[in-house]
C-alpha cells in the first residue's frame, strides 16, 4: 500500500505491514531492488512479530520527485517513514544495500534502534572495490542491465542455488531486468552512492545488539578479500555483535537458506528485546 512521508519533499513510499509485537523493519538491497526480496522471510517472520517492509525511494513502488540517490538520503527517508507511523523504537534488519542504510540510520538515530541485523553487507569498499562500483554504473548507463544479469546472477548465488532452487535464479532474473523493480538509472546512481560510503572508522559508535550475517559462497563484491571479510570487519567494530556464517550461502543467503536464516534472526530478536 502507498504512505506518504512529507520531510524536505512529498514522497511517496510502497509499504506493507504483517504480524503483532515487536516492530521490525526490513530494508532491501540492490538488484532485487524492492520489498520482494523478503518474499520467504514476512511469513515467517510476522507469525513473531509486526514486520514492516517497504520500497527504498526510486525503486519499486516508491517514487523519487527529486531525483535523490544516497545512503544518507535513504537513511533520512527511514527516519521519515518511522515518524509518520509513529514508531519510536524499532529492530532494524538491512541486507546489503539495506545494511548501508541500517547502518547509517543507527549511527544518526541510536535512540530508535533496539537492535540491529545486518546480512550480507559491508561497513566500506576498498578502493579497488569503489572502483568496481563506479565501473558498473557507468555500464548500466551504456548499455542497461540486460547485458549485464549473467554475471550479476553467477556473482549472486551459491553453486547449489544453480542446482536446486533454479525457480530462485529465474525469480531474481525478472526483477532484475523489470525497469519498474529495478530501474536502471537507479541502479546505476545507487552504484555511485555506495561506492563513497564508508563507516568502518565509525563502528564502535554502535552500542545495541547486532548480529551479523554472511554466507560462505558470496561472490558480490560488497565481501573483500574472502567471502567472510567484510563481516568479520563488522564484527570486529561492532562490540555488542556476534557473527553468524550461513554455509553454501551466496551473496541472498536469505532466499538462499530462508529456514536457517529465519530461526536465527527470530532468535536473536527474541534473546535482544526480551
Amino acid at each position: 500500500m502507498p504512505i506518504t512521508v512529507r520531510h524536505e519533499e512529498t514522497l511517496n513510499l510502497n509499504y506493507e505491514v504483517s504480524g503483532s509485537g515487536q516492530d521490525v523493519v526490513l530494508v532491501h538491497g540492490l538488484g532485487l531492488s524492492s520489498m520482494k526480496t523478503w518474499i520467504n522471510q514476512v511469513p515467517e517472520l510476522s507469525k513473531h512479530f509486526r514486520v514492516h517492509t517497504y520500497d527504498v525511494r526510486g525503486f519499486g513502488g516508491s517514487n523519487n520527485p527529486d531525483g535523490k540517490f544516497s545512503v544518507q538520503q535513504h537513511a533520512y527517508d527511514l527516519y521519515g517513514l518511522l515518524r509518520t507511523l509513529g514508531l519510536e523504537q524499532v529492530v532494524l534488519v538491512g541486507f546489503s544495500m539495506g545494511g548501508w542504510i541500517s547502518q547509517q540510520f543507527t549511527l544518526d538515530h541510536p535512540e530508535m534502534v533496539k537492535a540491529l541485523v545486518l546480512s550480507c553487507t559491508t561497513s566500506g569498499l576498498r578502493p579497488e572495490g569503489a572502483q568496481r562500483f563506479v565501473d558498473r554504473a557507468a555500464k548500466v548507463d551504456a548499455i542497461g542491465t540486460e547485458p549485464l544479469a549473467d554475471e550479476q546472477i553467477r556473482n549472486t548465488f551459491a553453486q547449489e542455488s544453480f542446482d536446486h532452487q533454479p525457480e530462485l535464479i529465474d525469480f531474481y532474473r525478472r526483477n532484475f531486468l523489470d525497469p519498474r523493480e529495478n530501474p536502471p538509472a537507479s541502479y546505476a546512481a545507487m552504484f555511485r552512492a555506495l561506492s563513497v560510503t564508508q563507516w568502518t572508522p565509525q563502528l564502535g559508535r554502535i552500542q545495541c545488539p547486532t548480529l551479523v550475517v554472511c554466507g560462505d559462497a558470496d561472490k558480490g563484491i560488497t565481501r573483500g578479500n574472502t567471502p567472510t571479510d567484510a563481516a568479520e570487519i563488522l564484527h570486529k567494530g561492532i562490540a555488542n555483535s556476534r557473527l553468524h556464517v550461513i554455509a553454501q550461502g551466496g551473496h541472498y543467503a536469505h532466499l538462499e537458506r530462508p529456514a536457517e536464516w529465519n530461526a536465527m534472526i527470530i532468535d536473536f530478536i527474541k534473546e535482544a528485546t526480551r
